[in-house]
């Protein structure tokens, strides 16, 4: 029982933040990557899908000039 130190607890502590870290960091990613969801308001589809509303009046594409 010789590793149960102070020093092996607090590299445990540190290990599970750092891996708690990587895993929301990972998902943050996927979330702010991933496709609008249904009931998001039209403005949001507007502005971050153009493909999908390339039939509205939409005054972006006047800037393009």
């Amino acid at each position: 029982m010789d590793i149960l130190t102070p020093e092996f607890f607090d590299a445990l502590v540190i290990a599970n933040v750092t891996i708690g870290l990587a895993i929301a960091g990972r998902r943050f990613l996927r979330d702010i990557r991933g496709p609008l969801p249904d009931d998001a308001p039209a403005w949001a589809h507007a502005r971050y899908n153009p493909a999908s509303s390339i039939g509205s009046s939409n005054s972006s594409s006047s800037q393009d000039s």
